[in-house]
């Protein structure tokens, strides 16, 4: 897509939105800004689109979820069809202050203000290149710049990652985690390719690597991905600059899940990893997730799922609430909008407003809903896995395995 069909899309696309509802003053605001960008005589067009396209990751980050969202979303897929439907995290990272500062303003920006600042006239500079393939602009040292932890996860404790909620992260100790990371290395004859969603540091998706496997690793937050790409680049002696921060075995996908990669190959991905992330979705949200999960499945692929449970010693004071919302059939009893109300450790500060403790019915339920079979469902005990403090029973986490309705005995007679 180039700047001024790019440009276009965006003009076109709220346009049409104009004849259901009302644009807002911030929505004018893009618009002229859109306008002012398309009459530039600013001979460089990958500049143009670059500019323009701060300018729409800036308005796209103000938006909360609605349908205007959801509509540029598909455009974003669209506009990043070269990478996947997501932005580079080379893009990203190049150009985060300029985003921030686009998204603040359409966030504070009233009628009595007029907008004085433009955060994404960028000028181009000597310490930037140009990715050709997404007609961008980027800076090559923009990933190295992401601090890296000294030391790798180690099991027994939670590493911070640079997602400020929800953002901590553990050693793939669990069996779930370590089953996925065999299944991975069964894929390298085949030159099959597997997913992680929700990756944080890489942990997981590091030991797929070492094991030759072409793997694609999302996350919400381009820095933690930056953290995977420094982290893959030591252990191979890689000096070589990538202009994305991708390589022939690594994808890296920033974006929220499931929305944000709608434009991932579809029937592709041998195994799927999505570890502790489900717990922080809705239960509607969980469901939309698990069908675009089949979707990316190759026919005979397998999900791995692990997610947290009720049953942390830290949410004790949940429980009640939690038992009663179960006896009056409640489908999602462990939704909790309030987590400082219940969590007793300290930690809620770290957690974003909305948590979703996952018990193994509601697993199984959400699976076979979705079309799966299972292969296995279980508790995870996390004695030695997870600080002391949120150990209570053996019930810590809830681990499963699903296979797209296909029967176990039927697939080993596919493989055969």
């Amino acid at each position: 897509m180039e700047f001024l069909d790019f440009s276009k899309a965006i003009q076109d696309l709220l346009e049409n939105h104009k004849k259901n509802s009302d644009l807002s003053k911030q929505t004018c605001i893009l618009l002229a800004e859109l306008e002012n960008l398309t009459k530039s005589d600013e001979p460089n067009k990958t500049l143009c689109m670059t500019r323009v396209t701060i300018l729409f990751e800036g308005f796209y980050r103000y938006l909360s979820d609605n349908s205007l969202k959801a509509q540029l979303q598909a455009l974003r897929a669209k506009r990043w069809v070269h990478h996947f439907g997501t932005p580079t995290i080379a893009f990203l990272l190049s150009f985060k202050e300029q985003i921030d500062q686009a998204s603040r303003l359409f966030d504070e920006f009233s009628l009595e203000r007029e907008l004085d600042v433009f955060p994404w006239n960028i000028e181009f500079a000597d310490n930037l290149i140009i990715d050709r393939d997404n007609i961008v602009i980027i800076d090559p040292k923009s990933i190295s710049r992401v601090e890296v932890p000294a030391a790798k996860e180690v099991i027994g404790l939670f590493t911070k990652t640079h997602n400020p909620f929800g953002g901590f992260t553990t050693a793939p100790c669990d069996p779930v985690s370590q089953q996925f990371i065999a299944h991975a290395a069964l894929s390298v004859g085949g030159g099959g390719m597997v997913l992680e969603i929700g990756a944080a540091f890489g942990a997981a998706t590091l030991e797929v690597l070492a094991a030759g496997v072409t793997i694609f690793c999302n996350d919400i937050d381009p820095a933690n991905l930056a953290v995977v790409r420094q982290r893959f680049v030591r252990l191979t002696d890689d000096t070589s600059e990538s202009i994305t921060g991708d390589c022939n075995k690594l994808v890296l996908l920033p974006g929220e899940f499931p929305n944000e990669l709608i434009g991932l190959p579809e029937g592709q991905f041998d195994a799927i990893l999505i570890s502790r992330v489900l717990h922080f979705f809705s239960g509607s949200k969980i469901e939309e997730s698990l069908v675009l999960l089949s979707k990316l499945l190759s026919p005979i692929g397998k999900i791995y799922i692990v997610c947290e449970t009720p049953f942390l010693k830290n949410w004790r004071r949940f429980i009640p609430e939690f038992n009663k919302r179960v006896q009056n059939d409640e489908e999602w009893p462990g939704e909790i909008t309030e987590p400082e109300k219940y969590e007793n450790s300290g930690r809620a500060n770290s957690l974003p407003k909305f948590v979703h403790w996952i018990t193994k019915e509601v697993l199984e339920r959400s699976l076979i809903k979705a079309g799966f079979s299972i292969e296995h469902s279980a508790y995870i005990d996390r004695s030695g896995q997870f600080p002391d403090d949120l150990l209570e029973d053996g019930r810590e986490s809830v681990g499963a395995i699903g296979m797209k309705g296909v029967k176990i005995d039927e697939r080993k007679s596919k493989l055969v």
